[in-house]
């Protein structure tokens, strides 16, 4: 099951869950968010944002956006492993995970890539998604790489991204 939450939807009903196997967190939201809660500094809303690594069983994996310094101070806490994911692979938490042998996702030339230490492995032009869905290529990464974190086979994973439209749907009643 895939369940999207952020610091609010954790403040006002908890994680609907007390383990996984693949935690996403792409960024910390914002303070005026989570205001009434008495979340009043960066802090406070990292302890929050931080509960959904701190439920990734010791098997799982951390998918964290290393274009956010905040969201990677997260990686520290995972009890599983860490993907981290960003379109530019010269952020530096990239280069620093994958110099320790680690996987990152990242963009280069219009391309996903998918690295494991020195291994790359160019997974689908950017180009043979529907626009719709290019139009936020870093979440593209995120769930290329919570897919990776579960092992599913590339090509798999190309065609789910061949498919998916984010065009929003007229839902008739």
């Amino acid at each position: 099951a895939v369940f999207e939450s952020n610091a609010r939807s954790i403040l006002l009903e908890g994680l609907p869950y007390d383990r996984c196997t693949v935690g996403v967190v792409t960024d910390m939201g914002k303070l005026d968010d989570v205001a009434e809660f008495h979340i009043r500094d960066q802090e406070a809303l990292a302890n929050v944002v931080r509960s959904q690594v701190d439920v990734i069983l010791s098997e799982g994996t951390a998918v964290l956006n290393a274009a956010d310094p905040e969201v990677v101070k997260l990686a520290e806490l995972s009890d599983g492993r860490v993907i981290f994911y960003a379109m530019d692979e010269r952020n530096d938490a990239m280069q620093a995970h994958r110099a320790a042998g680690e996987r990152v996702v990242f963009a280069r030339d219009n391309h996903i890539m998918l690295a494991e230490g020195a291994q790359e492995t160019a997974l689908l032009d950017l180009g043979k998604i529907k626009p719709a869905t290019v139009k936020h290529p870093a979440s593209i990464l995120a769930a290329v790489a919570a897919a990776w974190a579960l092992d599913l086979p590339h090509d798999l994973i190309c065609g789910g991204l061949r498919a998916f439209d984010a065009t929003p749907k007229k839902t008739i009643y």
